[in-house]
């Protein structure tokens, strides 16, 4: 049987992201004016490469949707889905709404607003963990037996539940 979860956006994540994805493409439009202006042509152009890989390296890394099977849990972005069988897994658990909090956790590399918490994130209690949450209010973490936790989140997590209870057992 497969189920798939959307990874749904807080209300506020979505506003954060449309004003930050508002601000980048205001740099864009503002950097070429100047290039029209008379600006270093290399300097310009450099600006606005970083400026547009950053949008597209965001979009290519935000988990769409998690596919729930028999085997596992797989987090599905624009490039791959990346599976994670129950026999990999050695429990799920429901972290509380402060769990990514900036506080409470250190991004070492990633996206941390826009778009969710997307990438490698520090926890004093837990470690590493990898982690591809949009919506900190119903996120899971993935403890697996070998390798960094995951961390997810899903639209539903009370209809989770049941993989979450199973904790890949």
């Amino acid at each position: 049987m497969k189920t798939i979860y959307e990874c749904s956006q807080s209300k506020a994540l979505k506003w954060l992201t449309v004003i930050g994805l508002l601000i980048m493409f205001g740099c864009i439009v503002l950097e070429i004016w100047c290039l029209q202006r008379g600006m270093n042509m290399w300097l310009g152009m450099g600006v606005i490469l970083l400026l547009v890989s950053s949008i597209v390296s965001v979009f290519v890394c935000y988990p769409q949707y998690i596919v729930v099977t028999d085997e596992g849990i797989g987090i599905h972005t624009v490039i791959h889905t990346r599976k994670i069988l129950y026999a990999d897994i050695k429990y799920i658990v429901r972290t509380d709404k402060d769990f990514m909090r900036w506080n409470n956790c250190i991004r070492i590399f990633g996206i941390s607003g826009m778009m969710g918490n997307i990438g490698i994130f520090r926890q004093s209690k837990i470690g590493t963990f990898q982690a591809y949450v949009t919506d900190n209010s119903k996120a899971f973490l993935i403890i697996r037996k070998k390798g960094q936790p995951i961390a997810i989140s899903v639209s539903e997590p009370d209809e989770f539940i049941p993989y979450y209870l199973k904790g890949g057992k």
